[in-house]
């Protein structure tokens, strides 16, 4: 008995009964005036003033069921929040029952105490069998046992504890009292805590849109542990309710007491001695392999490492074979050596499937697809790994993994320079079924579907759609609001476009302010458009001394992150494009200072990559970047062949802006062959005038895309074309034109070299 009696007994205890509050109060009215109203269309109630109600119909009974089921179910909610649930397109319901409704709840305040007693006896009569027929609510129903428990309550109560329960009835549907905060009002019982944590969890992990905001969500999780104390599974709710509000302090401590209750068990005290329950306690296990993933989550790697070491040696100690494949999933995610991730992943497929741990087997066969894709294996056998994932996904149905691979297909197709197929695959991701009726029909609407919205958002923009792109950019920030996980996606997305757009403008102080901006969320990136700014600008110093930075960045392996820690493969991923990005914007700065030979070293080098990997549309910009240079060096040939070369990819698969860029340089080179050959003079004028249609199509691209900076450049070479050719009328409207646009975008700048980065 003393050995019992030091543990805290109040996590076994059962859940009280559940106390009369003012919401149920009104949850009994609204049921009284239902079956009120039902009983005078039978012809068996006296109130008159139910007899003009239409008879109701299966739809509107059902819609009550239905309301009345939930609200016995959830816990107590505002008055005002009651008056939304009965508004019109919730709920099927007679808008007479509703004002009668209402109308009786205030004569009950208004009778007191009186009006409570009165009420207990019109609800038993609801009960009672009438002389015909059988009573309206059956007394062993759910209705008829909420009705029974509540009336019980009620007949139990003092007649201070009624005056009491009226006192609050009126101040819950007092409207204008501001002064004491709602929630106080309300009552949760244990059953109905369990509900909503269940709920609550449930939304945080498929769609955390329509969880409860933070501070509300923290205010209901307070209350619910000052009437249950011994709450575990509440604790951990609130801890995940502060890791969303990035609060690593107090994510901490709330996981802490979530594994601090209910950790020893009476059973196994019973048949056994305290250290053997101890050592084989799965809580010890999960809440140190929890502990890691919130050290993980926060950047703390080798915190993180040592929860995961601890959690391994528990976990062999008991044979948990479940713990430690997590906990091997969890070292791959945080291993940054690439060969050693690979080694570790086939492992956990291995493990896993031996085990039947299907979902183990299905993640880490995706994060293998992922890793070698990323370490330049054939698209083949990366698109039969996702095939294999994807029937193993469908036959053990885990929609959380296929959904996983969805985006990952998306992200690789990406990857290869196939923004349409990506966008195919975000299209199918947001029109897949995937509510779960066991789990109240929630659809995922998680990481992956908002990636797949900023897809969509993002090909819109690089189609020069940009009212669409902002349009569908809004839809993501009202879905993912500031306050939950993933809401810097859209934020990098819509910063990422505006970027581009000022800079094409020649905004360069707008540019320079995004920029900034976009530091707070990714600082490799920032640096990347800013190198690139400052070679738009001509500012070639600068320019140089943060292509330095970015570099020395890039090079740096244990790259620290200012943020929720990603996934390394995506960031290695991430790390490749850079590195492409950062020599072709180093061949651009030598290029300007006419050293050619380091900067084709540089395009080689990009090139190799491109290939190595398999990116085939960089691969294509990258090699339109040399033909600009050889074009500098008046290499015509070479330049001409690898436009040709490169064009169609870049047609087929490349933004506005890149087809406009490949056009306008076929056409200067084009320009440029003419000039290296002989040939009289009517055969030189028609070699030229094949060029103005390439020209015009260029300028009604950059024209689309408000890329008015290159616009100019495209007027300026048809003004001097048309002067050499002779034609004053067709020069002198170029050179107008050419000067209105200046006016309006006005733009000084020293560098006249084209730069193949875009959207």
């Amino acid at each position: 008995m003393a050995a019992r009696d030091s543990l805290p007994l109040t996590s076994f205890k059962l859940g009280y009964d559940d106390r009369v509050s003012p919401f149920k109060i009104a949850v009994l009215v609204f049921i009284r005036e239902y079956c009120t109203a039902r009983l005078a269309q039978l012809g068996m109630s006296p109130h008159s003033h139910y007899n003009s109600i239409p008879p109701f119909s299966s739809q509107q009974c059902k819609d009550f069921c239905l309301l009345s089921l939930e609200l016995i179910q959830c816990y107590d909610v505002t008055w005002e929040d009651f008056e939304i649930i009965l508004e019109p397109g919730h709920y099927n319901l007679s808008t007479k029952i509703i004002s009668e409704f209402t109308r009786s709840l205030h004569q009950i305040v208004k009778d007191g105490a009186s009006g409570l007693l009165d009420l207990g006896e019109s609800l038993e009569k609801l009960l009672m069998e009438p002389a015909k027929g059988k009573p309206m609510i059956r007394r062993d129903s759910v209705l008829g046992i909420f009705i029974r428990k509540m009336v019980l309550q009620l007949d139990r109560m003092t007649f201070e504890g009624t005056v009491e329960l009226s006192s609050n009835l009126a101040t819950y549907l007092d409207k204008s009292n501001k002064s004491e905060d709602p929630l106080d009002l309300v009552q949760v019982s244990r059953k109905q805590a369990e509900l909503l944590v269940s709920q609550q969890l449930t939304m945080l992990q498929r769609n955390e849109s329509l969880a409860h905001s933070p501070v509300n969500l923290q205010k209901i999780i307070d209350r619910i542990l000052h009437e249950n104390k011994d709450f575990a599974e509440a604790n951990f709710l609130a801890h995940l309710n502060e890791m969303r509000c990035q609060d690593f302090s107090q994510a901490e401590k709330r996981l802490h007491q979530s594994y601090d209750q209910g950790t020893i068990s009476i059973e196994g005290l019973i048949h056994s001695k305290l250290e053997d329950n101890l050592m084989n306690n799965k809580t010890f296990r999960h809440a140190s392999l929890n502990m890691a993933f919130l050290h993980a989550s926060f950047g703390h790697h080798e915190l993180a490492v040592t929860a995961l070491c601890e959690t391994v040696a528990l976990s062999g100690e008991a044979a948990d074979h479940t713990c430690l494949q997590e906990s091997l999933a969890w070292f791959c995610h945080l291993e940054e050596n690439p060969e050693m991730r690979l080694k570790m992943m086939e492992r956990l497929v291995t493990k896993s499937s031996e085990s039947n741990l299907h979902y183990l087997a299905s993640l880490g066969l995706a994060m293998w697809t992922q890793d070698c894709a990323l370490a330049g294996v054939e698209p083949k056998r990366i698109f039969e790994y996702l095939h294999t994932n994807d029937v193993a996904n469908c036959q053990h149905s885990l929609t959380d993994m296929t959904i996983t691979c969805l985006a990952l297909r998306a992200a690789i197709w990406s990857f290869y320079g196939y923004p349409r197929n990506a966008l195919q695959v975000s299209q199918l991701l947001l029109t897949l079924h995937t509510g779960d009726p066991t789990k109240g029909n929630i659809y995922y609407n998680n990481e992956h579907m908002h990636m797949a919205v900023c897809n969509i958002a993002l090909h819109l923009s690089r189609q020069g759609r940009y009212t669409d792109a902002e349009s569908i950019t809004k839809f993501a920030a009202g879905q993912y609001a500031n306050f939950q996980q993933h809401s810097q996606i859209w934020k990098m997305t819509d910063l990422h476009v505006a970027f581009y757009r000022t800079l094409w403008l020649g905004q360069w102080d707008k540019a320079e302010l995004i920029i900034s901006q976009l530091a707070v969320f990714n600082r490799s990136e920032s640096l990347a458009k800013m190198a690139h700014l400052m070679l738009c600008k001509g500012d070639t110093c600068q320019g140089k001394s943060v292509l330095n930075t970015l570099e020395e960045r890039l090079s740096n392996v244990k790259e620290p992150s200012n943020h929720r820690m990603p996934n390394p493969g995506w960031r290695m991923g991430q790390k490749l494009r850079l590195q492409v990005q950062s020599m072709m914007l180093r061949s651009v700065l030598l290029s300007s200072r006419q050293n050619f030979v380091e900067a084709l070293l540089q395009i080689s080098q990009a090139l190799d990559i491109c290939k190595k990997h398999h990116m085939n549309l960089q691969l294509a910009l990258v090699g339109m970047q040399s033909a600009e240079i050889q074009l500098m060096m008046n290499f015509t040939a070479n330049a001409l062949d690898l436009v040709r070369k490169h064009i169609n990819i870049i047609y087929t698969h490349g933004s506005l802006f890149e087809q406009g860029m490949a056009i306008f340089l076929l056409a200067r080179c084009l320009l440029a062959e003419t000039g290296t050959k002989t040939c009289d003079s009517m055969e030189f004028k028609s070699k030229k005038a094949e060029i103005f249609p390439l020209l015009t199509r260029a300028k009604r691209i950059f024209n689309q895309i408000e890329a008015f900076h290159h616009v100019k450049d495209v007027i300026f070479l048809e003004a001097l074309l048309y002067n050499h050719l002779g034609y004053e009328k067709e020069r002198n409207t170029r050179a107008m034109v050419f000067k209105q646009l200046d006016e309006l975008y006005p733009l000084r700048t020293s560098n006249s070299i084209q730069i193949f980065i875009g959207l």
